[in-house]
């Protein structure tokens, strides 16, 4: 039987093993899904009780809480293009990034924590909704950033299970999100009180997955060291193994 053959050695030159358990590691793996998954718990949260927060903490009407949550959806929508089109200019300046790939986008994590703790300490319903268009919406910078980092280490043959990988990851925070918002809400001493501490461990989350993409996210130097090369294209016409 074909299955009872042993296997003979890999020869040289063949395609080293898998890297897709390099997303399961301190580093590199641990940044892009623990980046991804409090950005996506925010944006759960935020779809599923903002308009409640705003109208019930915030007493604004039901009009008006409606309004703010289509301005931060506009706002959540603009980062991430105007983030690409900035990491884009960049990569096209022959002059050497002033930042490390990854160490800005968790220092954006980390701003938009600080944003996130100052939304549930203030009174104020102004600052509260120029926090959630603005700064807080800088959260969503790491969805781009952490698919992007495991495309890099990852093999091309094998990227598309590690970002299928990765999107199971951080697609469980956004099941988990709305019940634990809804528990905390409900175990306060009031109704402010549980958002309060609703937002505040939102804003844990995010500072600690800003800290550890600023200090582990590098996807070029994990790339060398788990020897993924950077992907060139094709030519037109060209098949693979063709001499001419």
């Amino acid at each position: 039987m074909l299955r009872d053959r042993p296997r003979s050695p890999a020869p040289a030159g063949a395609a080293k093993p898998s890297r897709i358990a390099a997303c399961c590691s301190p580093a590199p793996g641990w940044p892009p899904p623990s980046g991804r998954s409090p950005a996506y718990w925010l944006l759960s949260a935020g779809l599923t009780w903002a308009p409640d927060y705003l109208h019930e903490v915030s007493e604004l009407t039901t009009d008006q809480a409606a309004a703010v949550v289509t301005a931060t959806a506009v706002g959540n929508a603009v980062v991430l293009p105007a983030h690409g089109l900035l990491a884009r200019r960049s990569t096209r300046r022959r002059t050497p990034p002033r930042l490390p790939a990854g160490l800005g986008g968790g220092l954006l994590m980390c701003v938009a924590a600080v944003s996130i703790a100052v939304f549930a300490e203030v009174d104020s319903v102004g600052v509260k909704i120029a926090l959630m268009v603005g700064p807080m919406a800088l959260t969503n910078v790491i969805l781009t950033v952490s698919q992007t980092a495991v495309a890099r280490i990852t093999p091309a043959g094998q990227r598309a299970v590690a970002l299928g990988a990765l999107a199971f990851v951080y697609a469980l925070a956004g099941t988990l999100s709305p019940p634990v918002t809804g528990r905390l809400v409900d175990a306060g001493a009031s109704v402010p009180a549980g958002y309060r501490s609703a937002y505040l461990l939102m804003a844990g989350l995010v500072a600690a997955a800003g800290v550890l993409a600023v200090c582990f996210l590098r996807p070029d130097r994990d790339a060398a060291r788990l020897g993924v090369g950077e992907a060139l294209p094709t030519p037109a016409g060209h098949r693979e193994g063709s001499l001419g």
